[in-house]
């Protein structure tokens, strides 16, 4: 038994008769009949008496019909996911991203997303970079995002493609109404003695800023570490130090909790996005990686803005 027998088998039954059944399935009259003998030798079962020259349906088929529309009403189901599927309107998306991306610009994103695709059901897991390049080489996630190690061209593991999402520098993060709020530059020299708080030391960010005040002989009171960038600025808006946030962290604080202010000499930032080599991208994935584009643009440009005295 397949699901073309039933098919015929059901024509047959609305249309009574094969001729009627060819025409809804669009085949030819032998074949629906041959579709419908295949049927019988397999249920063994007599599903249409033809001794008065037409198709009679039996009691069995009439049992068998009730069932068969059930299971029609599920295959129709499977037709219009499908179409929706291949239209982008529904399915999944799995998303796995280290903290900085996932606590605001990602929800706001899906958010967004969510508006023109509404039945896709979206997955936000939320670890710590490693793992993200982990979960992506293993195939389990359609998009990763991971901060880029220190060494260039250190981001290499089989099965991965990595495409720079965005490459930016650390803004100094600052109470309102700091001494420090309102300059157009900040320097290390700026923050001697200054009560700091940092990332924990197993991030690139808190390497290589210990590393440049290192250099620069500058003493700060570290007063405060956190491994995600969002509790730097919180504790900043709390006013127990200054520390060091990036643009995405800026705008989501740009309510005057805290006052954003560049920095010199430049630390980056480098944030990949990543996608299983061997999964193909779903049209889903690709359709959200290029609002994801599109949103990184917007957002970068309001924190440029909100850096130059303009309203965001």
């Amino acid at each position: 038994m397949n699901i073309r027998q039933l098919e015929a088998f059901r024509a047959v039954m609305i249309a009574r008769s094969t001729t009627g059944a060819a025409e809804l399935l669009d085949v030819s009259q032998p074949a629906v009949s041959r579709l419908i003998v295949q049927l019988e030798a397999s249920l063994e079962l007599t599903l249409f008496d033809r001794s008065s020259g037409r198709l009679a349906p039996t009691p069995e088929a009439l049992l068998l019909h009730e069932e068969v529309e059930r299971t029609f009403v599920s295959v129709d189901k499977i037709r219009e996911l499908a179409r929706e599927i291949k239209s982008a309107e529904a399915g999944s998306l799995n998303l796995a991203s280290f903290p900085l991306m996932a606590l605001g610009f990602l929800p706001k994103a899906i958010r967004a997303f969510n508006e023109s695709h509404p039945r896709t059901r979206i997955s936000l897991n939320v670890q710590m970079s490693p793992k993200v390049e982990e979960w992506a080489a293993a195939q389990q996630i359609d998009l990763g995002f991971a901060e880029y190690p220190i060494e260039p061209g250190k981001f290499e593991r089989t099965g991965i493609e990595v495409e720079e999402f965005a490459r930016f520098s650390y803004l100094l993060a600052v109470p309102f109404g700091h001494r420090l709020a309102g300059r157009a530059v900040v320097g290390p020299r700026d923050l001697e003695g200054e009560r700091f708080i940092s990332q924990t030391r197993n991030t690139v960010g808190r390497i290589l800023m210990d590393r440049l005040f290192d250099k620069e002989g500058v003493q700060r009171e570290l007063v405060l570490d956190t491994q995600v960038v969002a509790g730097v600025a919180t504790f900043v808006s709390y006013g127990l130090g200054v520390g060091f946030i990036d643009p995405f962290t800026a705008l989501d604080f740009a309510d005057g909790r805290i006052a954003p202010v560049r920095f010199e000499p430049s630390v980056e930032m480098r944030i990949g996005m990543l996608h299983p080599t061997h999964r193909p991208m779903s049209r889903i994935a690709r359709d959200f990686a290029g609002l994801l584009r599109q949103r990184r643009r917007e957002t970068l440009a309001e924190v440029e803005l909100m850096l130059d005295g303009g309203a965001v």
